[in-house]
């Protein structure tokens, strides 16, 4: 990997996590410790991080900008890909279903285009990228509703995307979040991605959460469902064990894909 790739995913990582260790970031990106220190040391020079003892945060505005698509579709896509294989397993031909405009979703629609068992289904796309990834592929109806696009995601969100929703009636959405946490449960940080995904509540019979480890006990600003909200969350095995276990006590059923060859107990709730 070369440094400006380097430092392009440590910047990815910080804006996921917010804060970041040498160990960590030399176990992500398969670097060694002293390799990760002159990337933090080159960015921080260039103010874009601030060094913290044996890690990094990010700096000033860099903390609350939105990355592309593109660029977080890359961050921990061997997590978001197993995550798509197990979330669509949850899917039953002729059924009516909803993708978000997250990478986390659009990993779920890749592994239903592969899949030549679902058939007849229809797809709401609230992100014009899952709607591109899914034209074509036989026995799918895509819905791509009105509304303001957003550059920086491809999300769809507005009065005339919101008037769509309710007059739809979903068995599943499958969201992705900014984090989540016991407290605030699902949290994202753009409002209007928010309110969009509060409507889409509105009008489905269960809300799928798909999401990696590394948004667990992360909160974003604004909440757009409660814990009693989620029918079932999709994560990988990098999530805490703790806090899986605190969500199934709430009654939530917990699917976890095998990625890192750690045990997180149980693959579904009792």
């Amino acid at each position: 990997m070369l440094m400006p790739e380097r430092h392009d995913q440590i910047l990815e990582i910080l804006n996921d996590k917010r804060t970041v260790t040498v160990a960590e970031l030399s176990d992500m990106l398969g670097v060694t410790a002293v390799t990760i220190r002159s990337d933090l040391n080159q960015l921080a020079g260039q103010g874009r991080i601030i060094r913290t003892h044996g890690g990094a945060t990010l700096a000033g505005e860099r903390a609350r900008q939105e990355y592309t698509f593109a660029t977080r579709q890359k961050l921990h896509a061997e997590q978001k890909r197993a995550i798509g294989e197990l979330a669509s397993v949850l899917i039953n031909p002729v059924e009516s279903i909803l993708l978000d405009a997250s990478t986390t979703a659009l990993a779920v629609g890749q592994a239903i285009r592969r899949n030549p068992n679902l058939t007849d289904l229809t797809i709401v796309a609230t992100g014009v990228w899952t709607a591109l990834e899914l034209l074509g592929t036989p026995g799918l109806n895509i819905i791509l509703p009105g509304g303001n696009l957003r550059n920086t995601t491809g999300s769809i969100t507005g009065f005339i995307a919101h008037e769509t929703l309710e007059k739809i009636n979903l068995q599943k959405a499958f969201l992705g979040a900014w984090g989540i946490s016991l407290a605030a449960g699902l949290t994202d940080t753009n409002l209007q991605e928010v309110e969009l995904k509060r409507a889409v509540i509105k009008r489905c019979q269960e809300v799928v959460a798909v999401l990696d480890g590394h948004k667990f006990g992360q909160m974003g600003l604004a909440s757009f469902a409660a814990l009693d909200e989620i029918s079932c969350i999709v994560t990988d095995d990098s999530a805490p064990p703790d806090m899986i276990e605190a969500l199934r006590q709430q009654g939530i059923e917990v699917m976890v894909a095998e990625v890192n060859g750690r045990d997180n107990g149980r693959l579904l709730s009792e």
